[in-house]
């Protein structure tokens, strides 16, 4: 063993240590978490008219705070933006994390020094454990760089503060942290590159870059780092990223779930990568892998969790109430000025001892590649084919699919003898409003990601499709309340049912 990788090795052990008893005691954890933001924040905007200085309990602050959603928050985040710094948080403003915009307009997270630390601990923490698994082997990954591909840090001022994509945002300065300077000092992450406009010059800039790097590590979202790495090969001439990064080991993803990438994964790097997978979103880092087996453990110590049975919405449980085997709406609380927010994302509590969970789904929407898309988007983008090419929809169904690539299905029933002159160019518009709604379907199609998300296909249905598939399921006895068919879901399965109705298919190149 190196002296390096030595010197890896006794530090990820000695973290690891560390940082157990927040996994031990989770509820001790837990309830200093909650007494220090409350404490923390009740001078505050948000903290007076919630009466943070009468909470006493957990059971206070679920009274004076009912689970909310973004929209509850946003005269908040607009006063942040005219100047009232303790809005929502005693804590200096760094920048606001844009995210794709899944109601339809591009949320705007607050940034705080809080958030970047744990999103950077999230990352030392998964890596440390890694380690700590097989010290021998298995510190050889602080031998190298980490490969690292954000998004665009800034995308705009408002108000002179920054804005922009948060995986860009973490690589930004803005103060003193270790964890930070530690992580940066590790990664190659081409942010000089991040300005150029064609996307084909910039990862051809950044297969010259990292072809002479020692790679062992590779971190970011799961769609992105993987289509990346195809450009790698690309431009480096190099059959399997193996070859070219042969002390390559591990990569930490985000954003979606890398089971869906397996094989595709291992096909690009020429054998099975170790991985591990972390659950952050623009609002926070929620949670990491910690071991080789495919489950999820809280980050006890980076906020407040809440947890409501999706069957019975009138309660609100902490940790030591939930059970393996229930699903839950998971709903946070943090240091940059999110309480009791709702995020949407549904998770699946697989074990008790210790507690770990599954990503199970996210509530009303579909998401290939990070983009997020809603039944609203969706919607609006048809509406704007139908109306760009003068014809009429009986029903549809967009299913989403990861292979051979991550891409969309449109299944179209058109009314008779209203049909659009070109079944090409009505899914040109679909794609291009898509592009317009969702900035990040825009960044995987066309932008920053070009081609981590194919271009979708279309397929024109027979007159009474739907009809006919709904009569079947009456038919064979399904319930009511699951005879029509979904508008959005990524069940393939449909895609078979549809087969004998298709009149035509129709693919973009």
């Amino acid at each position: 063993m190196k002296s390096f990788e030595f010197l890896g090795a006794i530090i990820a052990r000695a973290f690891k240590i560390y940082t157990s008893n927040s996994l031990k005691n989770p509820i001790v954890t837990q309830l200093r978490m909650f007494q220090d933001i409350i404490k923390r924040h009740k001078s505050t905007l948000f903290g007076k008219r919630h009466h943070f200085d009468e909470i006493k309990s957990i059971k206070q602050f679920q009274v004076n705070c009912p689970p909310r959603s973004y929209d509850y928050f946003n005269p908040y985040i607009e006063a942040l933006l005219s100047g009232t710094r303790n809005a929502l948080f005693n804590s200096h403003l760094l920048f606001f994390a844009q995210t794709s915009g899944t109601t339809g307009t591009p949320k705007l997270i607050p940034i705080t020094y809080n958030t970047i630390a744990n999103y950077n601990l999230g990352v030392f923490k998964t890596a440390c454990y890694y380690i700590s698994e097989n010290l021998r082997f298995h510190s050889k990954i602080v031998s190298g760089k980490w490969l690292y591909l954000p998004a665009p840090p800034i995308l705009r001022y408002i108000s002179g503060i920054p804005v922009g994509y948060i995986t860009g945002l973490l690589m930004l300065p803005y103060g003193i942290q270790f964890w930070r300077y530690l992580l940066n000092y590790k990664c190659y992450a081409p942010l000089h590159l991040m300005h150029l406009k064609d996307v084909e010059t910039k990862f051809r800039f950044i297969a010259q870059e990292v072809s002479s790097k020692n790679i062992t590590m590779l971190v970011g979202v799961t769609p992105v780092i993987i289509n990346l790495l195809e450009y790698i090969l690309k431009y480096s001439h190099t059959p399997t990223i193996h070859e070219l990064f042969p002390d390559l080991q591990l990569a930490i993803f985000s954003g979606v779930p890398p089971k869906y990438y397996k094989s595709r994964l291992t096909k690009i790097i020429g054998s099975e990568l170790d991985y591990r997978e972390m659950y952050a979103a623009s609002e926070g880092m929620i949670a990491v892998q910690l071991s080789e087996l495919p489950q999820l453990t809280l980050l006890y110590d980076s906020m407040f969790f809440e947890f409501i049975p999706i069957h019975k919405s009138s309660e609100r449980l902490i940790i030591d109430q939930i059970q393996k085997g229930k699903e839950y709406r998971l709903i946070i609380t943090t240091h940059n000025g999110l309480y009791a927010y709702d995020l949407g994302d549904i998770i699946k509590v697989v074990s008790e001892e210790p507690l770990a969970f599954i990503f199970s789904f996210r509530k009303n929407i579909i998401d290939l590649a990070d983009e997020k898309l809603t039944p609203t988007q969706i919607f609006e983008a048809i509406n704007v084919a139908i109306e760009q090419n003068r014809c009429k929809v009986v029903d549809f169904c967009v299913i989403g699919t990861y292979k051979p690539k991550p891409h969309y299905i449109f299944l179209i029933e058109f009314e008779f003898k209203v049909n659009p002159d070109s079944y090409s160019q009505f899914l040109i518009s679909i794609d291009n409003a898509l592009e317009k709604l969702n900035d990040i379907y825009h960044q995987n199609r066309n932008g920053a990601n070009k081609g981590t998300l194919d271009p979708p296909e279309l397929w024109i249905l027979k007159e009474n499709a739907f009809f006919s598939l709904e009569n079947q399921k009456i038919l064979s006895g399904i319930p009511t309340g699951q005879i029509k068919t979904a508008h959005i879901t990524k069940n393939t399965d449909l895609l078979d049912y549809f087969e004998d109705y298709v009149i035509e298919k129709i693919f973009l190149n």
